[in-house]
């Protein structure tokens, strides 16, 4: 009896063991893979608190310095427009000035550029408008040429035309443009000569008498023509002092300046030849202004009269 009854009780109480012993197990491997995932995040903890930080930092950056990296607009007065670093004066930048009605003007100068052959007298023309309110005077940058660290430029040309004509109208077209860029606050900039006329007259009539070559010649009008394109070179008006080669050359062995006192009056014909060609006649190339001419032969007390005419022409005497 007793035999019987505890069979079944056996096998019930290994089936209870078993049962036991596999959810045991079972719920050993759910801690374990908890405990994996809990690991991971705890791992992974710093990582987004760091990024966290980074993200509070980047915005307490931006309001402080009142940069908006939002597309929303903002209302005049929110926080971030009384923070926001004030625009500098643009005018302390510019050449504007205020006139009495407060509107904002540009002022900029009247530019006059004196043309004429070598002794037709522009140095004379500059000296009387030097005593003129409101015109500042640029006189041709000879004294440059003349010493381009301790080399006379302008006489090694006048010495050996050939071997140094290059030299001489690169170094001429670099000073003019430097004479067209300097500022002035004057109201009228009164030029010797442009950098036009040095290519126009100069430089073309070296390269028709063979004292440039080709390649040298070609590197000059590729600088010219690329300054014209990128630099400002306005003029508003050109004076041209007509005279002749012949009096052109009694003006300069009166002056009696070193470096030309062997110029020969060929030269100065085939200068004034490529003046007439460009201002007179107007064959050759553009004129960058209107053009108006003064008689240049003339004695000194009668070209004061065409002076003071060329003032009223050009409303000179009002500014």
């Amino acid at each position: 009896m007793f035999m019987c009854i505890s069979r079944p009780f056996c096998r019930n109480f290994q089936r209870s063991l078993l049962f036991l012993k596999n959810t045991s197990f079972q719920m050993l491997g759910e801690n374990q893979e908890n405990s994996e995932i809990m690991s991971q995040n705890r791992s992974n903890a710093p990582a987004a608190e760091m990024k966290r930080n980074r993200n509070r930092n980047r915005r307490e950056k931006s309001e402080g310095t009142g940069v908006h990296h939002s597309s929303a607009p903002t209302s005049c007065g929110s926080s971030g427009t009384q923070n926001r670093v004030p625009l500098s004066d643009i005018s302390s930048h510019c050449n504007i000035t205020i006139s009495g009605n407060g509107t904002k003007s540009a002022e900029k100068p009247r530019t006059i550029v004196v043309e004429g052959n070598i002794g037709s007298g522009k140095s004379t023309l500059l000296k009387y408008f030097s005593q003129t309110d409101g015109i500042e005077v640029f006189p041709e940058p000879v004294h440059k040429w003349q010493d381009n660290k301790g080399h006379n430029i302008l006489d090694l040309f006048y010495k050996d035309p050939e071997r140094w004509s290059f030299a001489l109208e690169s170094y001429a077209q670099f000073t003019r443009l430097q004479v067209h860029e300097a500022k002035t606050n004057s109201r009228v900039k009164l030029m010797e000569r442009s950098i036009y006329s040095g290519k126009y007259c100069f430089t073309e009539n070296l390269y028709k008498s063979k004292q440039l070559k080709r390649p040298e010649y070609n590197v000059l009008c590729e600088w010219f023509d690329w300054l014209k394109t990128t630099k400002d070179l306005h003029i508003d008006h050109i004076v041209y002092l007509r005279s002749t080669p012949e009096h052109c050359e009694r003006r300069i062995i009166e002056r009696s300046r070193s470096e030309e006192c062997g110029i020969p009056l060929d030269y100065l014909r085939d200068l004034h030849e490529t003046h007439e060609d460009w201002l007179i006649r107007r064959t050759k190339f553009e004129l960058p202004a209107p053009v108006l001419v003064l008689d240049a032969t003339k004695p000194l007390d009668e070209m004061a009269k065409q002076f003071q005419h060329l003032e009223e022409e050009l409303n000179l005497k009002s500014i």
